[in-house]
């Protein structure tokens, strides 16, 4: 019998990077590090719809709680009570790492 390969990320670690960021390692290797702003700004959510513009006020982008959904999601709580959830396939497309971005001659690091 085959194995069959999941083709949704999975993530490996989970954590908070200082008070602005949300750090992933996923399974496969790969790190990601999400600004809250981005998280706030691109929340699927029915009201939001992965499209909040303007000012986003300081509150709404103050974590409350970070959880993992097991493999499939990652919630966020927030401090002005809305509450957001990715899928992990969500997640992952919104890393823009310069491997994600196919620049990978300028990475971050410099290495």
């Amino acid at each position: 019998m085959a194995l069959i390969k999941s083709k949704t990320p999975k993530i490996k670690g989970l954590h908070e990077v200082g008070r602005y960021a949300v750090g992933v390692q996923w399974v496969d290797g790969h790190d990601s590090i999400f600004p809250l702003e981005n998280l706030r700004r691109g929340c699927p959510c029915d009201v939001c719809k992965g499209n909040v513009s303007g000012d986003v006020p300081p509150a709404s982008m103050r974590m409350r709680q970070l959880s993992r959904l097991g493999d499939a999601a990652m919630f966020i709580g927030w401090a002005d009570g809305h509450e957001t959830i990715y899928t992990m396939s969500q997640l992952r497309s919104l890393c823009r790492c310069a491997y994600c971005v196919a620049e990978p001659e300028r990475p971050i690091t410099g290495g």
